[in-house]
């Protein structure tokens, strides 16, 4: 499954979040390769716990990053 992870801008900062996963998962960070790298670690971490306890999960296999404009 691939993933859209929305990349922003937000005052001195970068945020990612990926509004098609049923479960919020942000990250925040001073670079936007920072933040996406954080963004990947907490994705694994969710999915990590969710098999671990039984939970479903959709099978990622791809991030599809999109950098956006914050309005």
């Amino acid at each position: 499954m691939k993933v859209d992870v929305i990349v922003e801008r937000a005052g001195d900062n970068w945020c990612a979040y990926a509004p098609d996963l049923a479960d919020v998962v942000v990250a925040t960070g001073a670079t936007r390769e920072e933040t996406i790298g954080r963004f990947r670690e907490a994705l694994r971490g969710l999915m990590e716990y969710k098999r671990d306890e039984g939970q479903p999960m959709p099978d990622v296999t791809e991030l599809e990053i999109r950098e956006t404009v914050a309005a």
